[in-house]
Protein backbone atom coordinates (compact mmCIF):
# COMPACT_ATOMS: atom_id res chain seq x y z
CA UNK A 1 0.00 0.00 0.00
CA UNK A 2 2.64 2.25 0.85
CA UNK A 3 4.09 1.83 -2.72
CA UNK A 4 1.26 2.88 -4.28
CA UNK A 5 1.03 5.70 -2.76
CA UNK A 6 4.58 6.83 -3.25
CA UNK A 7 3.94 5.66 -6.82
CA UNK A 8 0.59 8.16 -6.94
CA UNK A 9 2.59 10.60 -5.03
CA UNK A 10 5.33 11.03 -7.51
CA UNK A 11 3.02 10.41 -10.63
CA UNK A 12 1.09 13.60 -9.17
CA UNK A 13 4.40 15.80 -9.02
CA UNK A 14 5.69 14.61 -12.40
CA UNK A 15 2.09 15.79 -13.83
CA UNK A 16 2.67 19.22 -12.04
CA UNK A 17 6.21 19.82 -13.38
CA UNK A 18 5.33 18.87 -17.09
CA UNK A 19 2.30 21.03 -16.58
CA UNK A 20 4.48 23.92 -15.25
CA UNK A 21 7.41 23.41 -17.92
CA UNK A 22 5.00 23.35 -20.62
CA UNK A 23 2.85 26.30 -19.39
CA UNK A 24 6.17 28.28 -19.07
CA UNK A 25 6.58 27.93 -22.69
CA UNK A 26 2.82 28.87 -24.25
CA UNK A 27 2.10 31.62 -26.02
CA UNK A 28 0.94 34.29 -23.31
CA UNK A 29 -0.22 36.95 -25.87
CA UNK A 30 -3.73 37.68 -26.45
CA UNK A 31 -5.86 39.62 -29.15
CA UNK A 32 -9.75 39.95 -29.43
CA UNK A 33 -11.42 41.42 -32.41
CA UNK A 34 -15.42 41.95 -32.94
CA UNK A 35 -16.81 45.02 -35.84
CA UNK A 36 -20.42 45.76 -36.33
CA UNK A 37 -22.27 47.98 -38.86
CA UNK A 38 -23.65 50.95 -37.41
CA UNK A 39 -25.92 53.05 -39.58
CA UNK A 40 -24.43 56.72 -38.55
CA UNK A 41 -21.87 58.81 -38.38
CA UNK A 42 -18.59 58.59 -36.39
CA UNK A 43 -19.93 62.01 -35.03
CA UNK A 44 -22.98 60.21 -33.40
CA UNK A 45 -20.91 57.18 -32.31
CA UNK A 46 -17.48 59.33 -30.44
CA UNK A 47 -19.39 60.99 -27.60
CA UNK A 48 -20.76 57.43 -26.71
CA UNK A 49 -17.42 55.95 -26.63
CA UNK A 50 -15.21 58.96 -25.58
CA UNK A 51 -17.18 59.30 -22.30
CA UNK A 52 -16.58 56.33 -20.29
CA UNK A 53 -19.82 56.99 -18.05
CA UNK A 54 -21.59 56.85 -21.38
CA UNK A 55 -20.06 53.26 -21.21
CA UNK A 56 -22.64 52.70 -18.90
CA UNK A 57 -25.44 52.34 -21.27
CA UNK A 58 -24.05 50.38 -24.18
CA UNK A 59 -21.12 47.68 -22.98
CA UNK A 60 -21.53 44.53 -21.37
CA UNK A 61 -19.57 45.58 -17.59
CA UNK A 62 -22.36 47.56 -16.22
CA UNK A 63 -23.80 47.58 -12.81
CA UNK A 64 -26.72 45.30 -14.59
CA UNK A 65 -23.74 42.65 -15.03
CA UNK A 66 -22.08 42.90 -11.55
CA UNK A 67 -24.67 45.15 -9.08
CA UNK A 68 -22.05 44.98 -6.30
CA UNK A 69 -19.49 46.81 -8.43
CA UNK A 70 -17.60 49.80 -7.16
CA UNK A 71 -17.14 52.63 -10.19
CA UNK A 72 -14.59 55.45 -10.11
CA UNK A 73 -14.11 57.91 -12.78
CA UNK A 74 -11.28 60.66 -12.52
CA UNK A 75 -9.60 62.64 -15.31
CA UNK A 76 -11.33 65.12 -17.62
CA UNK A 77 -15.04 64.28 -17.87
CA UNK A 78 -14.21 62.45 -21.63
CA UNK A 79 -11.26 62.46 -23.81
CA UNK A 80 -7.64 62.18 -23.29
CA UNK A 81 -7.16 61.43 -19.67
CA UNK A 82 -10.17 60.08 -18.40
CA UNK A 83 -10.17 57.13 -16.56
CA UNK A 84 -12.27 54.54 -15.21
CA UNK A 85 -11.83 52.20 -12.14
CA UNK A 86 -14.01 49.49 -11.16
CA UNK A 87 -14.06 46.61 -8.62
CA UNK A 88 -16.52 43.97 -8.49
CA UNK A 89 -17.32 40.44 -7.37
CA UNK A 90 -18.15 39.32 -10.63
CA UNK A 91 -16.17 41.95 -12.49
CA UNK A 92 -12.82 42.23 -10.53
CA UNK A 93 -10.38 45.05 -10.36
CA UNK A 94 -9.60 47.45 -12.78
CA UNK A 95 -8.67 50.77 -14.75
CA UNK A 96 -9.57 51.91 -17.87
CA UNK A 97 -7.60 55.67 -19.03
CA UNK A 98 -8.03 57.08 -22.75
CA UNK A 99 -4.73 57.54 -24.32
CA UNK A 100 -6.16 58.73 -27.64
CA UNK A 101 -9.41 59.92 -29.14
CA UNK A 102 -10.44 61.34 -32.70
CA UNK A 103 -13.90 61.70 -33.67
CA UNK A 104 -13.02 60.92 -37.36
CA UNK A 105 -10.81 57.61 -36.52
CA UNK A 106 -11.93 56.37 -32.79
CA UNK A 107 -10.84 55.85 -28.97
CA UNK A 108 -7.89 54.10 -27.90
CA UNK A 109 -7.10 52.82 -23.76
CA UNK A 110 -4.47 51.58 -21.74
CA UNK A 111 -5.83 48.96 -19.26
CA UNK A 112 -5.08 47.64 -16.11
CA UNK A 113 -7.05 44.78 -15.33
CA UNK A 114 -6.85 42.73 -12.01
CA UNK A 115 -4.10 45.51 -11.10
CA UNK A 116 -4.34 49.31 -10.85
CA UNK A 117 -0.33 49.83 -11.18
CA UNK A 118 0.66 47.90 -14.34
CA UNK A 119 -0.74 48.41 -17.98
CA UNK A 120 -1.19 45.04 -19.22
CA UNK A 121 -3.81 45.85 -21.91
CA UNK A 122 -4.17 48.25 -24.94
CA UNK A 123 -7.81 48.53 -26.51
CA UNK A 124 -9.58 50.51 -29.06
CA UNK A 125 -12.79 51.30 -31.07
CA UNK A 126 -11.95 52.65 -34.52
CA UNK A 127 -14.38 53.33 -36.92
CA UNK A 128 -14.14 53.67 -40.74
CA UNK A 129 -17.22 54.87 -43.15
CA UNK A 130 -18.69 51.47 -45.01
CA UNK A 131 -21.82 51.85 -47.12
CA UNK A 132 -23.86 53.79 -45.72
CA UNK A 133 -23.23 53.47 -42.23
CA UNK A 134 -19.80 53.06 -40.04
CA UNK A 135 -17.88 50.14 -39.30
CA UNK A 136 -16.77 49.71 -35.80
CA UNK A 137 -13.82 47.51 -34.87
CA UNK A 138 -12.86 46.58 -31.18
CA UNK A 139 -9.84 45.15 -30.23
CA UNK A 140 -8.18 44.22 -27.64
CA UNK A 141 -4.50 42.94 -26.91
CA UNK A 142 -2.19 42.10 -23.68
CA UNK A 143 0.04 39.71 -22.27
CA UNK A 144 -0.91 37.09 -19.43
CA UNK A 145 1.60 36.21 -16.89
CA UNK A 146 3.26 33.12 -16.93
CA UNK A 147 1.51 29.99 -16.85
CA UNK A 148 -1.08 32.38 -18.26
CA UNK A 149 -0.84 30.69 -21.41
CA UNK A 150 -3.47 27.66 -20.10
CA UNK A 151 -6.19 30.60 -20.58
CA UNK A 152 -5.76 32.13 -24.15
CA UNK A 153 -8.37 30.94 -25.70
CA UNK A 154 -10.81 31.12 -22.82
CA UNK A 155 -10.16 35.01 -23.06
CA UNK A 156 -10.73 35.02 -26.59
CA UNK A 157 -14.50 33.23 -26.13
CA UNK A 158 -15.24 35.25 -23.03
CA UNK A 159 -13.99 38.80 -23.79
CA UNK A 160 -15.28 38.13 -27.69
CA UNK A 161 -18.70 37.33 -26.14
CA UNK A 162 -18.77 40.55 -24.22
CA UNK A 163 -17.03 42.71 -27.01
CA UNK A 164 -20.54 41.34 -29.25
CA UNK A 165 -22.69 41.93 -26.39
CA UNK A 166 -21.30 45.39 -26.40
CA UNK A 167 -21.00 46.36 -29.80
CA UNK A 168 -25.10 45.08 -30.23
CA UNK A 169 -25.75 47.43 -27.97
CA UNK A 170 -24.19 50.42 -28.67
CA UNK A 171 -25.40 50.42 -32.45
CA UNK A 172 -28.87 50.02 -30.92
CA UNK A 173 -27.74 52.91 -28.63
CA UNK A 174 -26.15 54.90 -31.33
CA UNK A 175 -29.41 54.42 -34.15
CA UNK A 176 -31.72 55.12 -31.15
CA UNK A 177 -30.25 58.40 -30.83
CA UNK A 178 -29.48 59.18 -34.02
CA UNK A 179 -33.25 58.74 -34.98
CA UNK A 180 -34.91 60.78 -31.89
CA UNK A 181 -32.35 63.68 -33.27
CA UNK A 182 -33.94 63.53 -37.01
CA UNK A 183 -37.41 63.49 -35.48
CA UNK A 184 -36.52 66.35 -33.39
CA UNK A 185 -35.20 68.13 -36.67
CA UNK A 186 -38.23 67.43 -38.78
CA UNK A 187 -40.35 68.57 -35.91
CA UNK A 188 -39.06 72.10 -35.80
CA UNK A 189 -40.65 74.27 -38.52
CA UNK A 190 -39.00 76.06 -41.07
CA UNK A 191 -38.35 79.92 -40.50
CA UNK A 192 -39.23 81.46 -43.69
Amino acid sequence: MKRVLVRVGLGFVGLVVVLTVVGLFLPRQWKVERSIVINASPEHIHPLVNDLKAWQSWAAWTQDMDPEVKNEYGGPASGVGAWWAWQGPKMGLGKMTITKSDVAAGVWVDEMIETRDAVNAHGSLTWTQEGGGTKVTWVDSGTLPPMGGYFVGMINDMLGNNFEQGLKHLKAEVEKRRAAEQEATQAVPAVP
